[in-house]
Formats: C-alpha cells, sequence, structure tokens
C-alpha cells in the first residue's frame, strides 16, 4: 500500500512537472513568436521621425527597434533585453547605445562605453553560441539577447545607485527652485548656463561620468558631452526643448526659445576662473550663450548630425540690452551693469559692440560710470576680448589700493 502510495506520488509530481514544463515552454514560444512579430513588422516599415528624439531618427529600422527595447529593459531595471531576432555588429550597437544616451541624459548610470561584444551572445534553438556574429539581416533561428552594463553593476556595489540617485535629485532640485518662478525663457538658459559654470570644471576625459549629466551636476567634472547632457536634462525639466549637437571633437546643444532654436556651448563659455592665464574668481562668460548659426561656426566646426537651423541673431547681449551701437547707450549699458555688479558683489561684466576703438570706449565708459556713481566701488579697470571673430569684452573692475602714509 505505502509502495503504491509512494509511486502514486511520484507520478502526480511527474504529472505536474510536465504541465509545468508544457505551460511554459507554450509561454515562451508564444514570447518569441510575439518578439519575432513585432520585430518583423517594426523592420518592413520606414524608419520612424520623433520631434522630441534627434539621435533616434538617424537610425534604421533595425536601430530603432533595438533602441526601444534597450530602453524599455533599462527602465525595467533588467541587464538582459528580451531575444531579439536579428544580429549586431559591434559598430552598429554603440551607435545605438550612444542615440539612446543622447536622446535621454537621465540614462547616466548606463555605461556606455562598456558596450561591446564579448558579453553578448546569441541564441540557436535555446542554445547559447558565443559572441554576436557580424550578418545584414535577421536570421532564422538566430536571437540576440543584450547584456546592459551599469555602473552600479560595474563597482559592485548594492547601494551605489540608490546614493548617485539621491544626489542626481539633490542637484536637480536645485534647478527647480532656482528656475519655479520664471517666466522669460532666454533667463532660464542664462540661470542655467551660470549653475553649471559654477558647479562644474571641464575635462577632455575622465572617470565614467565624465560624458554623462552626473558628472556635470554632481561629481563637477565633465566634457563637452556632459555639460551638453545637462544642458538638455535641466532645459527639459523646466518644459524646454533641446538637442545634443555632435560637433565632431566637441558638443554642444541647440535649443528652442520662443520659436527659434539657438546654439549654446555652455563648455566653452565656462572659463573656469580663468582670464587670459589668469585664475579669477568668479569670471564667467556668455559669448556662445545663443547664437545663430552664421556666428557660431565662425569658431567651431559643422555639426555632423542634421541638427535645426539657428538663424535669429538674439543673443544673450541684445535681449538684455548689452550690446549698444552708440556711445550713449554704451555709457548707459555700461553703467547698468556696473550697478547690478556693485549690488552682486562682483567685478566683472561683459558687453558686445561693433563701436570703433571698442576697448577704449568700453574703458571710458566704465571709468565714467564708477566715478560718477560708485567712487567707492572701484576706480580701475581691464578690457579683454573674448573673441577675433565677435565683438564681446570682458570688463573686470579694480579696487586700486591706496598706500598708507609713511610708506
Amino acid at each position: 500500500m505505502k509502495i503504491k502510495k509512494i509511486c502514486f506520488g511520484i507520478f502526480c509530481i511527474v504529472f505536474i512537472s510536465l504541465v509545468i514544463y508544457s505551460i511554459m515552454s507554450v509561454g515562451a514560444v508564444s514570447k518569441s513568436n510575439h518578439i519575432i512579430e513585432k520585430a518583423s513588422e517594426k523592420l518592413t516599415k520606414e524608419p520612424e521621425i520623433r520631434a522630441d528624439s534627434l539621435y533616434f531618427n538617424t537610425l534604421d529600422a533595425r536601430g530603432q527597434f533595438v533602441y526601444d527595447v534597450l530602453k524599455e529593459t533599462i527602465k525595467e531595471g533588467k541587464q538582459y533585453t528580451d531575444l531579439m531576432p536579428l544580429l549586431l555588429s559591434e559598430p552598429e550597437l554603440a551607435t545605438i547605445v550612444r542615440a539612446l544616451t543622447y536622446d535621454d541624459p537621465s540614462l547616466y548610470y548606463v555605461n556606455a562605453s562598456e558596450f561591446d561584444l564579448k558579453s553578448h551572445g546569441y541564441t540557436k534553438s535555446g542554445k547559447k553560441s558565443g559572441e554576436l556574429v557580424i550578418l545584414p539581416s535577421i536570421v532564422n533561428g538566430k536571437y540576440t539577447r543584450v547584456w546592459i552594463p551599469y555602473t552600479a553593476n560595474n563597482n559592485d556595489s548594492s547601494k551605489f545607485l540608490e546614493k548617485a540617485e539621491n544626489r542626481f535629485k539633490a542637484s536637480l532640485n536645485k534647478v527647480d527652485a532656482m528656475t519655479a518662478d520664471v517666466r522669460d525663457v532666454y533667463l532660464v538658459c542664462q540661470l542655467i548656463h551660470d549653475y553649471l559654470c559654477g558647479i562644474c570644471e571641464k575635462t577632455e576625459e575622465g572617470g565614467i561620468y565624465a560624458d554623462t549629466a552626473y558628472g556635470a551636476l554632481v561629481e563637477g567634472k565633465a566634457t563637452s558631452l556632459g555639460y551638453a547632457k545637462a544642458f538638455k536634462l535641466l532645459y527639459e525639466k523646466y518644459g524646454g526643448t533641446s538637442f545634443i549637437v555632435n560637433g565632431g571633437k566637441s558638443y554642444w546643444n541647440a535649443a528652442l526659445i520662443q520659436d527659434n532654436y539657438y546654439n549654446i556651448d555652455i563648455y566653452s563659455d565656462d572659463l573656469d576662473g580663468n582670464l587670459n592665464g589668469v585664475k579669477l574668481r568668479g569670471v564667467t562668460s556668455h559669448l556662445y550663450l545663443c547664437r545663430d548659426d552664421a556666428t557660431f561656426y565662425l569658431e567651431h566646426e559643422k555639426s555632423i548630425n542634421t541638427v535645426p537651423v539657428c538663424s535669429d541673431k538674439t543673443t544673450y547681449y541684445s535681449h538684455n540690452g548689452f550690446d549698444p551701437s552708440t556711445p550713449s547707450e554704451l555709457y548707459e549699458a555700461v553703467s547698468r551693469q556696473v550697478e547690478a555688479q556693485r549690488q552682486a558683489k562682483g567685478y566683472y561684466f561683459e558687453i558686445s559692440t561693433e563701436l570703433e576703438n571698442a576697448k577704449e570706449r568700453i574703458k571710458e565708459a566704465t571709468l565714467k560710470a564708477l566715478a560718477d556713481r560708485f567712487p567707492d566701488y572701484a576706480d580701475s579697470c581691464e578690457i579683454y576680448r573674448q573673441s577675433e571673430n565677435i565683438p564681446v569684452y570682458i570688463v573686470r573692475m579694480i579696487k586700486k589700493e591706496i598706500p598708507a602714509e609713511g610708506n
């Protein structure tokens, strides 16, 4: 009797296991078929155009399919994508990852530099068979699964990402508070520009985050790509539209302000406190804050991707009335700048003017404004031209020290 019960129990276990296996197999086949159908439908269509995703639009249909699968997988917090019925080359995969992280700078924790074929494989009839193979089209029975490297995993710390996210959110909250009640979109761009110049130090290469918004906002050190990602993220949190522009050797932003796009290069504007090789506290530039293409490309390489045309001539200087065209306008603009700097306890301001003998005129206007209104604040100044092609000047006001009697 006991033997019968044992046999019956074993039979039940085996039967249930077979049923579960069958259900799972059917489910796996169903999922696999769904993936194939989804991919086939996507890949037979023309590539999409998305208004808010500049780099997505540069991909072909298969690239866009992988882009979406990667993005969905990352959102779910997974490290491997579902199986995809196609094979990828390493350059193709790198291009797709770059497109995704350029379009969405919030994915700072995705380690884009670690996407390679060493950790990826394809399956054939359910069996893992090594590295990806470079093939131009779908191969029946072979399914790519992409491994997604996260910095949290690479650092082997389960608490790392949580800590990083808290720091990241804190930095975003600061800018939210700073721009919350601002209605002038030009001013929003200026506030973000000045914030990044103030908290971040430029680097041509650096750690794993130098190319990310996290590097700029939290670690305070970033490449031009990191600056561009940080601006895009902050500006779009405010509600604006911005794209990252690839200039080959450097990156910047094309931002929509009201009805026009403008070039914004914060990395080049961040002087890191250096003026003509001298380290000075508080000095920065707005030379490349809102520039049209004709002026901007006098000193930048042409973008290697298709970006919105920036044709409007409104600049930071013209919007704020700091581009005088007559001597009387120059004195008025300088006088306003001197007063603003005195209130802010600063000693630098900028003027853009095409007047002849501009440096001499700016110096004369500054000294007159100081003498007329604030003789106790400063009594001397130095003028620096920012660019050979663009007539922008930085004015440094100086208070001369009066020697003590008897010296």
